[in-house]
């Protein structure tokens, strides 16, 4: 099951807006989200915050972006 849609993101002071898309992943859920033609996944871990995970190879975008995304991730699923 694949569900697409909208994040908002507050980066700095402006409001950006990056596809995502949410995927069923065993008895659990990932969040994908496209930053310039790169990928970003996020999964909850144990605590049930959530992580980036980027795939391999890929070079990765600055971390105060990534740390943005994940907010507007945790603020939308919790």
């Amino acid at each position: 099951m694949q569900e697409s849609f909208e994040l908002p993101v507050q980066f700095r002071d402006t409001t950006i807006v990056l596809p995502a898309e949410l995927t069923a992943w065993g008895y659990s859920h990932r969040i994908s989200v496209t930053l310039e033609d790169q990928v970003i996944i996020f999964e909850p871990d144990e605590e049930r915050n959530y992580r980036a995970v980027l795939p391999e190879g890929q070079k990765p975008p600055s971390l105060e972006m990534v740390k943005a995304i994940a907010e507007s991730v945790e603020s939308v699923f919790r």
